[in-house]
């Protein structure tokens, strides 16, 4: 039996509205460990801090909900590679955010993230990769990704743009290759 549409309404609108509260939060992740990554001695260490506090709050919630050991319904060795990957791509995420995070802000990063998220998301949906339905890439979802890319782009552009202007004259640097072989350097 398949679900009515004011179902699939339904929770599409309720993933739509977690997904924004989601998305917004995870907005504040890359800036809370940028700031403990410039306090720590090296990157790595604010991911273990940051993947330790939420293995600790996954483990008190666990608890709680008397939900442990944790059990699986078929053998470990039954699944696919690509089910254990998970948390290495978590790492990924949040080291390369915390590195970069602070040196470009949270509007490029996110943007450039959620670009290939979805463009990803696009490919995986479209050939059913992963254990996904199969879900065509049909025109109106590439232009969506192509919008996303060249938001993705107008974003570094004016990115670029504001650091330019808010750098002084006096303090711009000369990065033309104008000079030819033999003149003198200007002081």
């Amino acid at each position: 039996m398949s679900p009515s549409p004011a179902g699939e309404t339904g929770w599409m609108t309720l993933a739509v509205v977690i997904g924004l509260f989601a998305g917004g939060i995870l907005a504040i992740q890359p800036s809370a460990n940028g700031m403990l990554g410039r306090y720590m001695h090296h990157p790595l260490h604010a991911s273990l801090y940051s993947f330790g506090s939420g293995f600790v709050i996954v483990l008190v919630i666990s608890l709680v909900c008397g939900i442990l050991p944790p059990r699986m319904s078929v053998s470990p060795t039954q699944l696919p590679f690509w089910a254990w990957i998970g948390g290495a791509i978590g790492v990924v995420l949040v080291t390369s955010s915390l590195v970069l995070v602070p040196r470009v802000g949270s509007l490029p990063w996110f943007a450039a993230v959620m670009t290939g998220q979805t463009l990803l998301a696009m490919l995986l949906d479209h050939y059913g990769w992963l254990g996904n339905p199969r879900v065509p890439a049909t025109p109106l979802r590439v232009l969506g990704v192509t919008l996303l890319i060249l938001g993705v782009l107008a974003i570094v552009f004016a990115k670029r743009g504001a650091v330019a202007e808010s750098i002084p004259p006096s303090e711009h640097v000369d990065t033309s290759i104008t000079k030819t072989v033999g003149e003198n350097p200007v002081e």
